[in-house]
């Protein structure tokens, strides 16, 4: 809803927009009051808005006047105005907005920068027990009845004009010109006042909002540049684009051959259709020949041969991974502390190229006596029986070697895959 609201002190047909924020029924009762002048903004716990709003300063500019009246914590989703909320309210004033707020919103979210923008400093809270005329509220010379049961608070202006006070003296609503636009301070409860109150107290409101807007240099007024900068933060600092940046850093990243080679394999997947105008593909037919010619080769055996970094051969090991060209296996089970290289579709050759330089005198025991046992191997290896059935089950996985059991013992036998390392 788009505001009406005119002013005997400001040209005819010029409407204002006001947003109203409430925390109850009452507060939007005070807001309807004001006809169609205003949107509101519900943060009461039963079916609050979004209060982000309060924080975004594109979002407050659109209003000439912003009115939040009685935010009691006790009733508001997010409780008191925070930190940001308040900076960014005291920036929609400096632009040129005009702020009203009521007793509650002001003790309940007090804090030296609110003190700063009302031009206020707090005293006391008056809370008397009976009702008297002492808080009855006196402007442009008319008296406004207030129960003074509904509380007060005592303030000393530093800065803000007081433009009405209580019967007994003391501030009831200050004017702060701050920048370009007016923080008004209603030190009393304006929602108590007025609903259950004395309904002509909107009047009062509209004289004081009528004011408020000609005291103010100008509408609320956001730079282009600063515009354009609050979107790009946004768009930066959204969910998705965040997650974008992340992912783009640890395309990097793995390019670089900065991450282990599982995650690179898994990151250089989207390179695969660009595989045309990488400039590591040179590189990576070099890999591809080398471990073609050595059937089986450690990361680090594959960077001693090419004189690199193995970082700068991860990359290339991924793409080839993921074009189907080379498998990658984790041989930490077989007394590796390496990945291995092996053409794919190939592997038992390559495991068995690594096992012979490996394990030299067991693979050549293996392949030269059929039938060898567990209890032989371990005798000649000087290694422990447990551990020699243990690897060559491991290997026998990959198709090294073949194992069958016996009443009290296991017999190995090498498959074609190690057998041509020992062919004359």
């Amino acid at each position: 809803m788009s505001s009406g609201l005119v002013s005997s002190n400001t040209p005819q047909n010029q409407s204002y927009r006001i947003l109203f924020v409430c925390s109850d029924l009452e507060d939007v009762t005070l807001a309807n009051s004001f006809g169609n002048n205003g949107d509101i903004l519900y943060l009461g716990k039963d079916l609050p808005d979004d209060r982000s709003p309060l924080s975004d300063i594109l979002y407050l500019s659109k209003y000439d006047e912003i009115w939040i009246p009685d935010l009691n914590v006790q009733w508001t989703e997010g409780g008191r105005l925070s930190e940001g909320e308040i900076g960014a309210l005291t920036e929609y004033v400096q632009s040129g907005g005009v702020l009203v707020i009521g007793l509650n919103t002001y003790t309940q979210s007090w804090s030296r920068k609110l003190d700063a923008l009302l031009g206020v400093r707090v005293l006391r809270l008056e809370s008397p027990i009976e009702d008297g005329e002492d808080l009855d509220i006196v402007f442009n010379e008319r008296v406004y009845p207030y129960n003074d049961t509904y509380q007060a608070v005592i303030i000393r202006p530093e800065g803000a004009k007081v433009i009405a006070r209580y019967r007994n003296g003391n501030p009831a609503i200050t004017l702060n010109s701050y920048g370009s636009g007016v923080a008004v301070l209603m030190t009393f409860n304006p929602v108590k006042a007025y609903v259950e109150g004395n309904p002509s107290f909107v009047d009062l409101y509209r004289e004081v909002s009528s004011e408020a807007l000609k005291e103010r240099k100008n509408p609320p007024t956001i730079s282009n540049t600063k515009k354009t900068l609050i979107l790009l933060k946004r768009v930066i600092l959204h969910p998705i684009t965040l997650g974008l940046l992340v992912f783009i850093l640890l395309e990097i990243l793995a390019y670089l051959g900065l991450m282990p080679l599982g995650l690179t394999v898994f990151f250089a997947a989207p390179f695969i259709p660009f595989w045309g105008i990488i400039k590591r593909r040179k590189r990576c037919t070099s890999v591809l020949e080398i471990i073609s010619m050595m059937r089986g080769v450690t990361l680090s055996e594959l960077s001693n041969e090419m004189g690199e970094k193995v970082r700068r051969l991860k990359f290339c090991i991924a793409i080839l991974k993921l074009k189907r060209k080379i498998s990658i296996l984790d041989i930490s089970r077989l007394g590796g502390r390496d990945y291995l290289i092996t053409l794919h579709g190939l592997e038992s050759e390559g495991v068995a190229a690594w096992a012979v330089e490996m394990y030299p005198r067991l693979m050549e025991r293996i392949a030269l006596h059929p039938g060898v046992t567990i209890l032989d191997l371990a005798r000649s290896s000087n290694m422990p029986p447990y551990e020699v059935l243990q690897l060559l089950r491991e290997m026998s996985r990959y198709g090294v070697v073949e194992i069958r059991k016996m009443p009290f013992d296991y017999e190995v036998y090498s498959t074609r895959a190690l057998l041509r390392w020992f062919e004359v």
